[in-house]
């Protein structure tokens, strides 16, 4: 592959981990808001609960604890759902853009213009680079 076809292939690699890991991050916030609501609910069910403990023995209270204490495991569990999962695209995508960064740094720039020389059309190109070269040299001296 050339060099900026592999650059290119990693900028795309790049932006489909960027996309994959917002889209998780994103989900989880939305679980992580659910068990919040959850939580709250669970701490003002146990203020009632505490209010209610004059009630007689498991009256009010009796009944506004296991509401609290089933507010805490919906919490947990959607805690758990928001937990953070390995997305086998994102990282498919991620050995991609490494693949493609490391052939980037391995390339050897002298071996791509003597490719690009031998291919047809690129003279023009080639002629000019060399001609802005050595026009930089008469310059320096």
């Amino acid at each position: 592959m050339r060099l900026f076809q592999m650059l290119s292939v990693a900028a795309q690699a790049e932006g489909i981990v960027l996309r994959r890991e917002m889209r998780g991050t994103l989900r989880r916030a939305g679980w992580m808001a659910a068990a919040f609501l959850f939580v709250a609910a669970a701490v003002v069910t146990a203020h009632v609960a505490a209010i209610a403990q004059l009630a007689p023995l498991y009256g009010v209270a009796g009944a506004a604890a296991m509401v609290a204490a089933g507010d805490l495991v919906i919490a947990g569990l959607l805690a758990l759902f928001a937990r953070r999962r390995i997305d086998p695209v994102a990282e498919e995508a991620r050995a991609l853009r490494e693949t493609m960064m490391s052939e980037v740094i391995r390339r050897d720039p002298v071996r791509d213009m003597v490719g690009l020389a031998m291919q047809q059309g690129a003279t023009p190109l080639v002629g000019a680079v060399a001609a802005e070269v050595i026009a930089a040299w008469l310059r320096r001296r």
